[in-house]
């Protein structure tokens, strides 16, 4: 044990304590329902046991007669190096494109290092029990570097629009993952896990250090985030898109506020699967909500407009819209405006069609 300990201080402290601290950021949650924690979960625990293998695998090393464990071992640590990756491009890929096939590599990962118990086509160790790696035990770095490029991918497509410094610590993170990824590959050592674990932690900051301009119902931006970038960014707006959920007092009144936050809650997720990389939503009031867009024209600009409506109304409801875009003589204050005299046309138009004072809302 004293050796086991000794090597664990002295290969992985860094590593052991940030998986510790992340750990105890992650258990604040306090839930398991947020689908990204739960992949930041699958890397951190993924993370510590690669560290507890990898140790573990050293201390077998030591001795000929522990050869099964030592390979038990081995295995172990390259399909976690695996899942590890996994689960962090799990955490920056849109939810609607995370599938079950992407578990395959993982799984080939683990087939091939398995042959490690009757053959060394993976790896095995030579008459003085060192360790080789056949032409196989390449797949076991084959697969994170693949993950990782993966990971490199989506970040710029995902977050090359966005606004702020989360538009740089992102690829700058994936891309040195990846640096060290390679090192792994061809200079041994243990970067790799230290730079995964640390990665999650700069991504867990960048998507969940901005709750204070989270709407915590629709998890949409909220009023204050709205102004904040209407401030900063106002030279950069092409248009705005205005939107106001019809009957929702009516459906407060009839079924109960739970029903209304349903609704509420339905709308922003149609709105926020509607949207692209160049553009902001916001909930800046009870059932109000609106739309930066940084880059389009009028067509794409209508195309999202109508794509949102037949959304929310495919689930049950029904919504106001508007936009305007910005020109050289408008402030931007006076393109907001427009775009909501317009959702209030809209609106107006609604319950005309619907037969409903529109003051009874």
């Amino acid at each position: 044990m004293g050796l086991f300990f000794n090597l664990l201080i002295r290969k992985y402290v860094v590593a052991l304590f940030v998986i510790l601290l992340f750990s105890i950021i992650l258990l604040k949650r306090k839930s398991f329902k947020n689908t990204e924690v739960r992949y930041f979960w699958l890397t951190v625990l993924s993370c510590l046991f690669l560290v507890i293998a990898d140790v573990s695998e050293s201390v077998c090393s030591e001795d000929p007669s522990l050869r099964i464990l030592r390979t038990f071992f081995s295995m172990i640590c390259y399909v976690l190096r695996s899942t590890s990756a996994l689960g962090l491009l799990f955490v920056v890929m849109p939810k609607n494109k995370r599938k079950r096939y992407f578990w395959i590599p993982t799984v080939i990962d683990l087939l091939s290092c398995c042959t490690a118990f009757f053959s060394d086509i993976a790896f095995g160790y030579d008459e003085d029990y060192a360790f080789y790696r056949g032409p196989l035990g390449y797949v076991a770095f084959v697969v994170p570097v693949f993950y990782l490029l993966f990971i490199i991918v989506i970040v710029f497509t995902r977050f090359s629009n966005r606004k702020g410094a989360e538009k740089f610590i992102v690829p700058l993170c994936s891309i040195f993952c990846l640096c060290s990824a390679l090192i792994d590959v061809f200079g041994g050592g243990e970067r790799l896990t230290e730079s995964i674990i640390i990665n999650s932690v700069f991504f867990y900051v960048v998507l969940y250090s901005n709750d204070s301009r989270r709407d915590p119902l629709t998890d949409l931006l909220n009023r204050k985030a709205f102004y904040d970038d209407c401030s900063s960014y106002s030279k950069d707006i092409a248009a705005v898109l205005s939107l106001d959920v019809n009957g929702l007092k009516t459906l407060n009144d009839s079924v109960g506020h739970h029903a209304g936050d349903l609704a509420l809650e339905t709308v922003g997720k149609c709105i926020s699967d509607s949207v692209s990389g160049n553009a902001q939503a916001y909930r800046i009031g009870g059932d109000e909500f609106i739309i930066l867009f940084f880059a389009g024209d009028a067509g794409m600009i209508a195309d999202t407009e109508k794509k949102i409506v037949a959304a929310v109304k495919q689930k049950g409801y029904s919504v106001a819209v508007g936009h305007a875009m910005t020109e050289k003589d408008k402030t931007l204050d006076e393109v907001i405006k427009e775009s909501d005299g317009r959702m209030y046309e809209d609106k107006a138009e609604f319950y005309r069609k619907s037969g409903n004072d529109r003051r009874k809302r």
